[in-house]
């Protein structure tokens, strides 16, 4: 059974566009193969279904079709999808020889479809997200033949006119029934709808005239891109046959995890670590920024007040992610008190004092006032 694409991101069938892009972002961090190792077959399947639901409900063509046909309406299956160039032009030529407008040479021009779409992933780190970056790529898809030049034939010999089409590519076949005489226009099944014979095809490409290699692709992805977005790269799928127009290249975006740094909407969140002296008497602290000078951070300064609690959230303006309206996010330091896990005895003798001073009941063992600060703070 086809999968439900609404079923597969979690969301009702009259979402917006934005809580589509919002349910795959989640479901695609959810179950990307990277952070299921455990399991990363089954995440790989999963992950997989949830880019295939996404690809279709974010086309807002495709989506229609498919709210009104279901899978098969996206699928190419016949009969289901009148906007193509099948659907109720086929229908005019099959009822009424072609009324719908043109003859055997207009459609056989229309058999010059576009090469396919086809789809490359782009993993990139926090970084590259925050600044933009461009990628240069090997992209495996089907390329016009460099021996035939993608004729087909080889090399010394050419196509030549079906004889049953005579180059149309399409026949026409005259049918009676119940209601009268009516005429069908089909695919010559002599040439297969092409027009042309090869009678001595290229050894490269066995007469199809494209060959696999690999196309180099230099992309520029922009600054504030996240996890499931998208980059289309025009011309850059599979060349077409006969020479029509190529297809388009789809760099689906994945982004690695971060150890300092996690990403909310268009905002960055960064742990400040601090000591408990500084968290009470204040201090200035340089923090790191996702900007890079060379291999190295761009640090940023921050005042910590006197009286300084754990969680406190410190705010760089501008120091998140760009917006699609060219606005950037800030950047949000939340302060984490690190109690020392090993004391010098001058140290230890400090903090006795400091609690004698507050007038706290010193426990001997096991629990001290170390222990106690940290339940305070709630920390490991």
């Amino acid at each position: 059974m086809a999968q439900d694409y609404y079923e597969t991101l979690g969301v009702q069938r009259g979402a917006s566009a934005d809580e589509i892009r919002k349910a795959y972002r989640k479901m695609a961090r959810e179950h990307h193969p990277d952070v299921n190792p455990q399991r990363r077959e089954e995440a790989e399947k999963q992950f997989k279904e949830i880019g295939e639901a996404y690809n279709v409900l974010s086309d807002e063509q495709k989506r229609a079709r498919y709210d009104r046909y279901g899978a098969e309406g996206v699928s190419g299956g016949p009969g289901v999808d009148f906007s193509g160039a099948g659907g109720l032009g086929d229908l005019f030529e099959v009822f009424f020889g072609g009324a719908a407008g043109g003859g055997v040479g207009t459609r056989a021009r229309q058999d010059l479809r576009r090469g396919s779409d086809i789809r490359a992933d782009v993993r990139l780190t926090l970084e590259e997200c925050w600044a933009g970056v461009s990628k240069d790529l090997r992209v495996p898809t089907l390329l016009t033949c460099k021996t035939c030049s993608g004729s087909g034939a080889s090399p010394g010999s050419s196509p030549e006119n079906c004889v049953q089409c005579a180059g149309a590519g399409r026949v026409r076949e005259v049918r009676n029934t119940f209601f009268g005489q009516f005429v069908q226009e089909a695919p010559c099944p002599r040439c297969g709808g092409r027009g042309k014979m090869i009678a001595n095809p290229c050894p490269t490409c066995r007469g199809q005239g494209r060959e696999r290699r690999e196309r180099e692709v230099s992309i520029a992805i922009p600054p504030g891109v996240d996890e499931g977005d998208r980059v289309r790269v025009t011309g850059a799928g599979e060349d077409g046959q006969n020479g029509s127009p190529p297809g388009d290249l789809y760099c689906f975006i994945s982004v690695e995890e971060h150890t300092n740094f996690q990403r909310r909407e268009n905002d960055v969140l960064h742990v400040m670590n601090i000591s408990y002296a500084q968290a009470a008497l204040g201090d200035k602290m340089e923090v790191p920024t996702l900007e890079m000078n060379g291999e190295n951070h761009v640090m940023a300064e921050i005042t910590v007040p006197a009286g300084t609690q754990n969680g406190t959230p410190f705010r760089l303006s501008g120091k998140g992610f760009t917006t699609r309206g060219g606005y950037r996010g800030d950047q949000v330091c939340v302060a984490r008190i690190v109690v020392p896990k090993k004391l010098t005895d001058r140290q230890r003798e400090l903090l006795r004092e400091l609690a004698e001073i507050e007038n706290e009941q010193i426990e001997e063992h096991p629990r001290g006032f170390l222990d106690r600060l940290k339940d305070a703070f709630g920390l490991d």
